[in-house]
């Protein structure tokens, strides 16, 4: 008998469900029946699962895309491992794990170099299979990190998608080095705070942007030596005014249309764009002569290698980086922590316990 077999697992469970895209209302807290693990995979019991402006877009639907409806949306998470599948070889029953939210094959060359965010079969849980706000929830075996003692399960449960797209847009694509400056849009999100605190870890000037002076002096506490409040302030301007008219190495931009053109006229010559979202927008327009000019490189990215997690989780366990975590909220109300994340009136993550 395998050890999913021995355990007495409940049969069902509450999961929130995306059964049709559209406003806050397309949530829906549904019973349905606990997954069983195939071969490779783990049931994780989650304690607690944290959101990204991936779930709004599964909730509200983008145009050509499409969405394996219905859908358990959340793709971060942490938990507790409560059965095993045939085939799993390193975890137990009872590990507290810190749940990876990229998927791929595990065999391609893409695979294979380390390099699986450009794997054919890539997708990402909540968004290609079933995620993470539920009670209980599928992953691959090779998806477990082990969850640091001293982290609580809030803070877990919202580390991976943000610390790893953060690390891969700064150290892997845009390759920041030890006193460079670089620039953070949107520094009180989820993921810009943790590009804050990965730029003064390498050793770089922060320069980070966020709208009030409240949430200005919150970014000063993470690491950023100066701040721009986008709401008085133009950001290229003031950039510039910093940098003795030099602008940045790296422009760490997510937000998309509203700042786009600010960031391109940041950049330094020779300076690094890097992009993983645009959540304003995504139309966007270039100056061609000023980018091949200064030499300039405007680079793509998204999700991570699964193996710098095992690197973060280190720096997490070592109080050197750590998620921001705005609100705790039970899972009823997620209809409330996607209001929250939309409107933009968190600092850093939000949370929601089964």
């Amino acid at each position: 008998m395998s050890e999913c077999e021995a355990q007495s697992l409940p049969t069902e469970m509450t999961a929130a469900r995306v059964e049709a895209h559209g406003h806050l209302d397309a949530l829906k807290l549904r019973t349905i029946a606990v997954p069983h693990p195939g071969p490779g995979e783990v049931l994780v019991s989650v304690r607690a699962a944290g959101l990204n402006h991936l779930d709004l877009w599964v909730r509200k639907g983008v145009p050509g895309h499409t969405f394996p409806l219905p859908l358990t949306p959340g793709c971060d998470g942490a938990g507790v491992v409560i059965a095993l599948g045939p085939g799993t070889r390193r975890a137990k029953i009872g590990d507290e794990v810190i749940i990876a939210p990229g998927l791929s094959c595990g065999v391609c060359a893409a695979c294979v170099r380390g390099n699986d965010p450009l794997c054919t079969q890539y997708g990402i849980l909540g968004e290609t299979r079933d995620g993470t706000c539920a009670e209980y929830v599928l992953v691959p075996e090779a998806n477990l990190l082990p969850r640091p003692s001293q982290v609580p399960w809030p803070l877990a449960g919202c580390f991976a998608l943000v610390s790893l797209t953060a690390w891969t847009m700064l150290v892997d694509r845009a390759r920041l080095q030890p006193g460079e400056t670089i620039l953070v849009l949107a520094g009180g999100s989820g993921v810009g705070s943790l590009a804050i605190q990965i730029g003064r870890y390498i050793g770089c000037r922060v320069i980070a942007t966020a709208g009030g002076s409240e949430k200005c002096a919150r970014l000063r506490t993470l690491g950023a030596d100066e701040t721009i409040d986008h709401n008085t302030e133009g950001i290229s301007e003031r950039v510039l005014e910093l940098t003795d008219q030099q602008g940045v190495n790296v422009v760490f931009e997510h937000v998309g249309e509203a700042t786009w053109d600010e960031s391109l006229r940041s950049l330094a010559w020779g300076g690094r764009l890097v992009t993983c979202g645009a959540t304003t927008g995504a139309k966007a327009t270039i100056q061609l002569r000023r980018l091949f000019f200064k030499s300039q490189s405007i680079l793509g990215s998204t999700m991570g290698p699964r193996g710098n997690l095992h690197t973060l989780v280190k720096l997490l366990d070592r109080g050197i980086l750590t998620p921001q975590l705005s609100e705790t909220l039970p899972l009823r109300d997620l209809r409330e922590a996607h209001r929250k994340l939309e409107a933009r009136e968190v600092f850093g993550k939000v949370a929601v316990i089964p």
